[in-house]
């Protein structure tokens, strides 16, 4: 109860993200409808030349067609632009050699979480075509679901670097993170707008921030560590709320403005805030 009244940000985050869970299982089995692409809340910007009727947001039919200026790639600049900014805190800190492998780690995450967004709005890459929605085949959803619970492996195991230290829990923990996650990604389907489920494993990209957003959380509120501090709960808290709408409200309030890239900026903004160049200058200053 301590942790409670001395971290309240980080205890509603926590709330919060249980809250985004259930939702995202509520659209996983097709209770509640949305409009997703590949998971993903996709606005975009139409580029053809009008003169034939033509969808408003990219949809199904046609991905991303016309829509050369769209959620993902509007995602991947501002993942980009805070990469760089990583780049510059690292440059600003005067004890950032200390603390090397932390800013590695965080542009690795904003980097590779852009990169992502660059490719899932490809359509010129031969087999790899994305287009911001595709079917995927059984061979590609078994390819996908090893690398991408490799990867969410190394996810768990940073974020809980950063909150209790090295410790073999910590690799323990990430194992079984890790299985949680394939599994829920493999059993996820899609709401559609109409209510009815999308294929297997359509929401697996989702069920990753999902279940990220209460680990994160909850070493949030128990982790010492500056890393975690007040104001990348605040962004926690602002993320999984726009989380939340993605899943819930992609068509009347998301997409609309923008759509996924919402959810970069301040999930971004979040990992940045965390960086030891912003640690208070009592933990800044001790002895390591």
């Amino acid at each position: 109860m301590k942790k409670l009244t001395k971290k309240p940000a980080w205890f509603l985050a926590s709330v919060l993200s249980v809250i985004y869970a259930i939702i995202f299982v509520l659209v996983a089995n097709g209770t509640l409808p949305t409009k997703l692409l590949f998971g993903f809340c996709v606005w975009g910007s139409y580029s053809g030349d009008g003169k034939e009727p033509h969808e408003e947001y990219p949809d199904k039919d046609n991905g991303c067609t016309n829509f050369d200026v769209n959620s993902h790639r509007v995602a991947f600049i501002i993942d980009v632009i805070m990469t760089l900014l990583a780049g510059l805190f690292y440059v600003m800190d005067k004890n950032a050699d200390k603390k090397k492998l932390v800013y590695i780690a965080v542009a690795f995450i904003i980097l590779g979480h852009g990169l992502l967004h660059w490719f899932l709005q490809q359509d010129t890459l031969s087999e790899f075509i994305m287009n911001c929605y595709t079917e995927v085949d059984k061979k590609q959803a078994e390819l996908g679901s090893v690398l991408f619970t490799i990867f969410s492996f190394f996810l768990s195991l940073i974020i809980l670097t950063f909150g209790f230290g090295i410790k073999l829990i910590n690799f323990v923990f990430s194992v079984i993170f890790a299985g949680i996650v394939a599994q829920v990604a493999n059993s996820s389907g899609g709401g559609d707008g109409d209510g009815d489920s999308g294929g297997v494993g359509e929401l697996f990209l989702p069920a990753l921030f999902v279940v990220v957003h209460p680990l994160s959380c909850v070493t949030g509120l128990l982790s010492d560590d500056p890393s975690f501090n007040p104001t990348v709960a605040i962004w926690f808290v602002i993320c999984t709320i726009i989380g939340i709408i993605e899943l819930s409200a992609c068509g009347n309030i998301l997409r609309p403005i923008g759509g996924h890239f919402w959810y970069d900026v301040t999930l971004h903004s979040a990992v940045l805030a965390s960086l030891p160049y912003f640690d208070p200058p009592p933990a800044k200053g001790k002895q390591e």
